[in-house]
């Protein structure tokens, strides 16, 4: 067999174990099996079973025999094999993006609210102190003014951040 002939198996068997690994993974109960298992590092049939909340012991040997490609048994113990680990990373980095995406959502929509809430609230403390201590100095008040305008040059450049 000559060296192009041998280059274009290496990439047939990649694409398939790549095909295959993919459509293992497109049943979130496999997903949480890998995500159980790489959380513990090693998981008993048990443990997987009550995590995951998987009721019929037969559907949870199903999809362990699925993840093959994944994960090994050893000693009644389920673990994840090198692919399984990474697998188990990209899922992790996978969940961790979404949850940050999420957050942007929610500051993008909530960070003008909080601006002006910001400048209600300096307002407020302004007024407070002048009613408790009388008439406020002018470098009291410059300070306040200080304060109250970087607070909200943060905000804003927060706001800008989360835009982009």
């Amino acid at each position: 067999m000559n060296i192009v002939t041998e280059d274009i198996s290496q990439i047939k068997e990649t694409t398939s174990l790549e095909d295959r690994i993919f459509k293992t993974l497109s049943h979130e109960n496999r997903r949480n099996i890998v995500r159980v298992i790489g959380e513990k590092e090693e998981a008993t049939f048990t443990e997987i079973k009550n995590s995951i909340g998987i009721e019929d012991s037969s559907s949870l040997s199903y999809h362990l025999n699925a993840l093959e490609q994944l994960v090994v048994q050893q000693n009644g113990k389920y673990r994840l094999n090198e692919i399984g680990q990474e697998t188990y990373h990209l899922l992790s980095k996978i969940t961790a993006y979404a949850v940050s995406t999420h957050i942007i959502r929610s500051l993008k929509k909530e960070i003008s609210m909080v601006i002006i809430a910001n400048a209600i609230l300096w307002a407020g403390a302004i007024l407070a102190v002048s009613m408790f201590e009388g008439r406020l100095h002018q470098f009291t008040l410059f300070s306040f003014a200080a304060l109250w305008f970087v607070s909200n040059i943060i905000l804003y450049s927060m706001l800008v951040r989360i835009r982009t």
